[in-house]
């Protein structure tokens, strides 16, 4: 079989050099293939006219895949190419890359704003409308009722098979037979507090009743604009135990987001603290008050982080729970947001606050314990 092909190939701009009688105005490369009609299909000769043609090169290459592709669907000859305008149009057809299926408590509807900071939009109101506990499956005998019943006049409910000999299943709405619509659309809520230990005294109020951070003894006199700035950042201490129990949700609460913006943030001070001149300074300012969009990996840690508290609390014997926005009253202009907080019965004091961090780099599997913020093989 002998199959020959002709393209078009876009002319390259000249450089600077001026070699105007040496360029072409449209360059046609030919290519050719022999292929024997066996099985596997051999390729025994091929030729192009490019500078490459005299060994496999990507014209030939390309002209491979697309033979294959003409005999996976069957095409006894190359098809005519269509115009625009002699094909169907496309616009009206949604385009569903990127979209998964999910269950629909977890979709989110919202408008195609670029760069969103937080994840809003209308979000499913399925709710339980039944008050107690379901029925007890021996009452699901929906198809012996209506048997006797034509197919036509059965009410929908006789097509879910409901049967009491179905096994039963843990949903957010209780226990539901297994293959029902509530048995995946509706699955087991996942507490973000892991409690291992009950005794346990009350976790404290953040910040900390008592601890007292020393003022700067830096000489720097604010402007009246930027004192009036300082004093609309000033919070008391109860202030601050209602920001730190409102923004638990972190990336997930538009206030977290709101109290984080005009301050010198955990995930930012490394930055500020090596700036270096004017310049620099008013570029991580813009960027900080503009905020960081929210990455496909930050988006995969948020998701992940109440699977990694739970495995983390089994591994460790701990209790966790979530943490929110620390703001001292003392340094209004400061702000962070550990992971969570942590009870150990066996640790003086047995309270501390602990950071996840989602790593990509291979290297970084086998490092599995980490003590005192440093990681250990």
């Amino acid at each position: 079989m002998f199959i020959g092909f002709a393209g078009r190939l876009k002319p390259q701009p000249a450089n600077s050099i001026k070699a105007s009688n040496y360029m072409l105005r449209h360059i046609y490369t030919t290519m050719k293939i022999t292929l024997r009609d066996s099985s596997p299909v051999v390729l025994t000769h091929n030729q192009c006219s490019c500078v490459a043609g005299t060994v496999l090169c990507n014209h030939t290459v390309a002209l491979l895949f697309q033979t294959a592709h003409y005999t996976e669907l069957n095409m006894p000859v190359v098809p005519p190419v269509h115009s625009c305008t002699e094909s169907e149009q496309q616009w009206h057809k949604p385009r569903t890359m990127g979209v998964k299926p999910g269950p629909i408590n977890s979709m989110v509807f919202t408008k195609p704003v670029p760069n969103r900071m937080v994840q809003t939009g209308v979000r499913s109101g399925f709710y339980r409308g039944m008050v107690g506990p379901l029925p007890d499956p021996c009452l699901f005998r929906v198809t012996e009722a209506y048997s006797a019943f034509s197919i036509e006049d059965r009410p929908l409910v006789t097509t879910m098979n409901m049967r009491p000999d179905k096994p039963l299943v843990e949903r957010a709405f209780g226990i539901v037979q297994e293959g029902s619509v509530l048995s995946y659309q509706m699955p087991a809520l996942t507490s973000r507090y892991t409690t291992l230990h009950t005794d346990t005294p009350p976790t404290p109020h953040l910040p900390i009743e008592g601890y007292v951070i020393l003022p700067c003894d830096l000489p720097l006199v604010c402007s009246e604009e930027e004192q009036l700035h300082m004093n609309s950042l000033s919070v008391d201490l109860e202030m601050s135990h209602k920001i730190e129990e409102a923004t638990r949700e972190q990336s997930s609460s538009s206030e977290w987001h709101l109290l984080r913006k005009p301050r010198v943030t955990a995930s930012r001070f490394r930055e500020i603290c090596h700036v270096r001149g004017e310049s620099s300074a008013n570029s991580l300012a813009e960027r900080i008050l503009k905020g960081t969009r929210q990455t496909a990996e930050m988006r995969r840690g948020a998701e992940m982080e109440p699977t990694v508290a739970a495995e983390y609390s089994r591994l460790a014997n701990v209790n966790y729970s979530p943490c929110g926005l620390v703001i001292h009253p003392s340094t209004p202009w400061l702000g962070a947001s550990p992971d969570g907080v942590v009870f150990d019965p066996t640790e003086y004091p047995q309270f501390g606050l602990v950071e996840f961090k989602m790593s990509q780099c291979p290297k970084l599997c086998r490092l599995q314990i980490c003590a005192d913020g440093m990681w250990l093989p």
